[in-house]
């Protein structure tokens, strides 16, 4: 009960971080986190997913993107280390690299929940 607290929590303070960005940045890294989710989504190896997901969010972008979705990732971490009474490093799958972690269930499930309540949060507006 307590992980269902603490992920909510998470994905609010993640959804008001979105919020705060300008439209521009705000549809672009919402263009950027469903992409990854489909890469999520795919039969690809949870490798070969990293590696995509990789691409998507750093390689193929600008000096400028990269910046602010950096920041982005920074706070998600953050948000995770930080905002659960400290689930720990290996917990958010930093041991494999904020790739990796985003290419597990895990990060699958809290993209997903992220775009989900991020869109219904923009239609209830």
């Amino acid at each position: 009960m307590e992980d269902k607290k603490s992920e909510q929590n998470i994905l609010e303070k993640a959804i008001n971080y979105i919020s705060k960005l300008s439209s521009s940045k705000k549809e672009k890294l919402m263009t950027i986190l469903k992409k990854v989710n489909e890469v999520q989504s795919s039969n690809l190896t949870t490798k070969e997913k990293a590696k995509e997901i990789k691409r998507i969010m750093w390689s193929d972008q600008s000096t400028n993107s990269k910046l602010f979705i950096g920041a982005f990732l920074g706070a998600v971490t953050g948000f995770f280390i930080f905002g659960t009474g400290g689930i720990g490093i290996a917990a958010l799958g930093t041991g494999v690299g904020v790739w990796g972690w985003l290419a597990t269930a895990a990060g699958g499930a809290f993209i997903s929940s992220l775009i989900h309540n991020y869109e219904k949060k923009e239609n209830e507006n």
